[in-house]
């Protein structure tokens, strides 16, 4: 009867809001508090409801409100004396804000614990305490804010749902048993549960045996944040994570509700121990293994992370197995890592690196051993401004072993190589090559032959090489110094190319003789867009040229070209072999064909051939050795034979006076 009676006097309003004041009274003079409580009632079953809980911060806004609170008390003597201790504890719509003001460097849940410090004078020193073997959250809200931060809203976590065991608020101390906890972040993230043995002390904050599962996610581990109190309205730069899991597999979709840099459709299966703060993240023993087949497996430091105001962002990387390709990087890092990574990259296919890179915003250092579908590398270079591919440079040292090189150039004369090369300058397509080139080429196979021991200094680039390049090969013995570039409409050629042997029929240029050896010194300085306006002089010095018929020696052989307005003039001088000249308006490639239309209009059934127009040319030349028989080997002219005459376009012009001793 004594239990009905004061059930139904604390239903009375009066009375609940009585008690509520006597109540929060008590916590706030022990504490200097700001706890409000609108009513109190006693339940049949030996219940407290609690009604309108408002705990206010010190700018007197909201720190927490909850509609509603079920509890059974256990002790009343301990409630008075700040000792609460409650059975089950059922609270609805918890708000919960955790908020640093503008100006400030702690949050106001920093000043609010901080009346709960045993270092802060009270009456009678009283230490606050609360317990319950059981309490559920239903459909509550978390935020954190920073007003300090461009984008104020750090956290805010809706449609909460919690229900946790031993859980126990000691002083400054809490912790619990999460059983489930499921929420909705604001973003878009769905956690459909989370369980951890909870700690939280003023100096950290620990998930132990945590378990997260998301729609499409499940992290499995150990986490634990430390911290001074003040550094929590820093938490990327300030709080320190120790944290490791093992057999976690999250969707990259999700993970970029955090960090929009990854890419969609990606699943990474990962095992990691982490240390530092999230903006200066270290990762250790990390194996990851994602759906399209990239395996990452090492220790690495990200840097700025998680700091999207800056454009610091750093990856350093000590790689023991980086296996993947460029279409899964571009997947798997589409922003960083994807928008940067030249196309030509996709030629390597599959790869599988390991060694140390450091990775900016715009820079790339890698250290790497590299096994690609093309062939084995080992670089030490420096990539900078890759995020500006068309400016992109590199500098440093690239060795390759058995690397096709022909299907990186799409150029199907150049096939395997291997060469040990310091590299400086720019460009990742034969298009836009520009370096800096100093080393030694082992091997190199071009037009089915391999060329062997060639040392190479110069500049590289677009159909340009300027600098010095010497073979050793057995086949060829060759040294070039100048100027090679045929990249402009008008190239320019301006070299000495000294020949000491060249085995033209084994380097396979020459098909029909069985022996084709080429000795002497070339000298070239020439410009030209082609053949026919090409002007300038070509010198060759102490020439030999063997065959299966005869050796044959040049003393010195000089060709030159120039025009005069739209007449061109072609010198040949040697004294030893043919002088003369020949001169008009003609293109090389159609001077065959006009022989053969001067001579074959002798004939009534003769079909010319089509040619440009209006073409003539005058020439007179003398014949002082067997030339004709390296070109001609059936055919053999007696010393001093001379040719001279006139041909053209139009059939009728066709002039020809020929003398030799010997036919």
């Amino acid at each position: 009867m004594l239990f009905i009676i004061l059930v139904l006097s604390l239903s009375i309003p009066p009375v609940q809001t009585f008690l509520a004041k006597k109540l929060t009274k008590r916590i706030n003079d022990d504490f200097g508090t700001q706890i409000f409580i609108d009513k109190i009632g006693l339940q049949f079953n030996g219940d407290v409801e609690l009604k309108g809980i408002y705990i206010e911060d010190y700018k007197q806004d909201t720190l927490i409100g909850i509609k509603n609170l079920n509890t059974s008390i256990l002790n009343f003597r301990n409630l008075y004396n700040n000792k609460l201790t409650f059975g089950d504890v059922d609270v609805q719509e918890l708000t919960f804000n955790i908020r640093t003001y503008l100006g400030e460097n702690q949050t106001n849940l920093d000043v609010f614990v901080a009346r709960f410090d045993e270092d802060n004078p009270r009456p009678d020193k009283s230490r606050f305490l609360l317990s319950s073997s059981d309490v559920s959250f239903y459909n509550s809200t978390f935020r954190m804010i920073n007003d300090n931060k461009e984008n104020s809203k750090i956290l805010e976590f809706n449609h909460l749902n919690l229900n946790a065991t031993n859980f126990l608020i000691n002083g400054t101390d809490v912790s619990a048993r999460f059983n489930t906890l499921n929420f909705v972040d604001s973003r878009g993230l769905a956690v459909k549960n989370m369980v951890t043995d909870f700690e939280y002390t003023l100096d950290h904050m620990s998930f132990a045996n945590l378990i997260i599962k998301t729609p499409e996610s499940l992290l499995k581990g150990n986490l634990t944040f430390k911290y001074k109190r003040e550094d929590l309205q820093d938490f990327t730069n300030k709080v320190h994570l120790v944290a490791n899991f093992k057999d976690s597999d999250v969707m990259l979709d999700e993970l970029n509700t955090f960090y929009n840099e990854f890419g969609v459709e990606d699943h990474a299966n990962f095992s990691v121990n982490l240390s530092g703060t999230l903006n200066d993240l270290n990762m250790m023993n990390l194996r990851l293994n994602t759906s399209a087949q990239t395996k990452i497996y090492g220790d690495i430091n990200f840097k700025n992370l998680f700091n999207s105001e800056s454009n610091t962002f750093e990856m350093d990387g000590d790689f023991s197995n980086l296996s993947s390709n460029y279409y899964d990087l571009k997947s798997l890092m589409p922003n960083v890592l994807g928008a940067s990574i030249p196309s030509v990259f996709s030629k390597l296919g599959n790869f599988t690196a390991y060694g140390n890179t450091r990775i900016t915003s715009t820079d790339i250092e890698a250290t790497l051993k590299i096994n690609t579908a093309l062939g084995h590398i080992d670089s030490d270079l420096s990539l900078l401004r890759f995020n500006d591919i068309d400016n992109a440079s590199y500098k440093g040292n690239i060795i390759v072993e058995n690397f096709d090189i022909g299907l990186l150039l799409d150029d199907p004369n150049i096939k395997e190589t291997t060469f040990d090369l310091d590299v400086d300058g720019k460009g990742f397509t034969l298009e836009n090559l520009k370096t800096n080139i100093k080393g030694h080429v082992f091997n190199l196979t071009y037009n089915n032959y391999r060329y062997e021991n060639i040392d190479i200094s110069g500049q590289l680039g677009n159909k340009i090489f300027n600098g010095v390049l010497v073979s050793n090969d057995e086949n060829f013995k060759f040294k070039f110094t100048g100027l090679a570039d045929i990249s402009k409409k008008v190239s320019a050629l301006d070299f000495t190319a000294e020949v000491e042997y060249a085995n033209l029929k084994a380097l396979n240029f020459v098909k029909n003789d069985s022996i084709s050896i080429f000795r002497g010194t070339i000298i070239m300085d020439m410009d030209g867009s082609n053949i026919d306006d090409a002007y300038g002089k070509l010198t060759f010095n102490n020439t030999t040229y063997i065959n299966e018929n005869d050796s044959y020696y040049f003393d010195d052989f000089e060709i030159t070209s120039r025009f005069n307005e739209t007449e061109r003039i072609i010198e040949i001088n040697s004294p030893d072999i043919i002088e003369g000249h020949v001169s008009g308006d003609f293109k090389i490639k159609d001077i065959g064909k006009l022989v053969e239309n001067s001579v074959g209009s002798i004939y009534t059934n003769y079909v010319p051939h089509k040619i440009t127009k209006d073409q003539y040319l005058d020439f007179n030349f003398t014949i002082y050795n067997k030339i004709v028989e390296v070109f001609y080997p059936d055919l053999e002219l007696g010393k001093n034979t001379f040719i001279k005459g006139h041909l053209e376009s139009d059939q009728r012009g066709f002039d020809l006076t020929f003398n030799s001793p010997k036919i």
